[in-house]
């Protein structure tokens, strides 16, 4: 694969939105399974919610880089395309995910359980419904038409700038990064590591965050 291949920015959008499709269907096959048969000790559970956290997370720093920086760099650029249209649908999808916290929130103090349960299932559900029909517009009218207008070194640039922007608001990070990275398949994460600093891949991930994160294990691609 040639350098341009690996960074440049439609290649970090199909990537995130993997992470994400991914994240989504697995909790809420995992939500529904718990429904049917329960957690399979503390540490399922422990894993079940932080992965669920990592997602709420993660989704909504993309949409936040989207709005706060591509959308508003390539509006001229792109004056066909509905950028409007598409932050709205982020707004209504933040709305969803804040309702998924707070009933993972009463989820952990076992308040109403199987109640709050069901709630992330239905949110899940309908965003898992949506999440196709919000993406592939914006593969069509943004991300497909994208490397062609911007030189190879300002490609790189803003890569840079939308990675950082995601690990800045994705928190907490010894959660996210370890949910991006393991949420998708080893090669396509191997092209997706080059956008986090070395530090995170060769000894936080692996080694100093390796406790904190590794209940997840069960849901993501290890």
């Amino acid at each position: 694969m040639s350098e341009k291949q690996e960074t440049n920015i439609a290649a970090s959008f199909y990537k995130i939105h993997n992470i994400i499709t991914r994240g989504l269907r697995v909790s809420l096959e995992s939500t529904r399974g718990i429904l049917q048969a329960g957690f399979q000790g503390e540490r399922n559970r422990e894993g079940f919610f932080n992965y669920i956290r990592s997602l709420t997370s993660v989704m909504n720093a993309h949409h936040l880089t989207e709005d706060d920086i591509a959308f508003p760099y390539f509006r001229d650029k792109l004056p066909e395309a509905p950028f409007d249209d598409w932050t709205y649908w982020h707004g209504k999808m933040s709305e969803d995910l804040d309702e998924i916290n707070l009933a993972v929130e009463k989820c952990e103090k076992k308040d109403e359980f199987e109640t709050e349960l069901r709630n992330i299932e239905n949110v899940l559900a309908r965003l898992n419904e949506g999440w196709p029909y919000h993406i592939q517009p914006e593969t069509d009218e943004f991300i497909n038409k994208a490397d062609a207008l911007v030189p190879v070194e300002e490609q790189l640039r803003l890569v840079r700038q939308f990675s950082e922007y995601v690990l800045e608001n994705a928190n907490p990070p010894y959660l996210t990064v370890p949910f991006m990275l393991h949420n998708l398949p080893v090669e396509d994460r191997q092209v997706f590591s080059q956008w986090i600093p070395a530090e995170g891949i060769l000894n936080l991930v692996p080694v100093a965050w390796k406790e904190k994160w590794s209940s997840m294990g069960p849901y993501l691609l290890i």
